[in-house]
């Protein structure tokens, strides 16, 4: 699907739960790809997402399982709740420099998801952000993240070293729970 010039956002819902669909070029113009736009496309392969994008909300990929990379808008600041929720073909994800806060559930179940590049404008990582991402082998957390909450990055069986900056005021509940390779 090719989306038209002229379009300015993409509606709640537009295209949920449509399981054929394998790829989408949205335009230059639109600004929001609103909460679950893409939700349930399970066949989704690829996102051609333009930088005038501000802000991609809650669910807008959740359950895009074939989905394999995604070039997130240079100009994000919020990594939206469950955003690529169930995203198990995710293998890399590189946050934009802009970005302050990566939300509950973000990355949940991104069961592929190898390599995340955090930058150094986060300050908050959400309560289940990386939750059983079982491929994630090493993360680094920037010395702007003050708090990482619950759940953070529990389940992520491959987790072998993780960085935690000075800066970081609270660890939550959980935050690496059950992170077996952790050493």
């Amino acid at each position: 699907v090719v989306i038209p010039d002229g379009v300015t956002a993409m509606g709640e819902y537009a295209f949920s739960s449509c399981t054929s669909l394998t790829s989408v070029t949205i335009p230059d113009g639109v600004t929001f790809i609103r909460e679950s736009a893409f939700s349930g496309c399970s066949n989704l392969t690829s996102v051609s997402i333009p930088n005038s994008v501000i802000s991609i909300e809650q669910g807008a990929f959740w359950g895009c399982g074939r989905l394999t990379d995604i070039v997130l808008p240079a100009h994000l600041t919020t990594i939206n709740d469950s955003v690529f929720y169930e995203c198990s073909s995710l293998t890399s994800v590189t946050i934009p420099n802009g970005v302050k806060s990566i939300q509950r559930c973000a990355f949940d179940l991104c069961s592929n998801l190898k390599s995340v590049k955090i930058p150094d404008s986060v300050t908050s990582i959400g309560s289940e952000a990386f939750i059983a991402c079982s491929s994630l082998k090493d993360i680094t957390i920037p010395d702007s993240v003050t708090s990482i909450g619950s759940d953070a990055f529990s389940l992520c069986t491959s987790l072998e070293s993780i960085v935690i900056p000075e800066g970081v005021k609270t660890i939550s509940r959980g935050v690496f729970g059950n992170c077996k390779n952790l050493k």
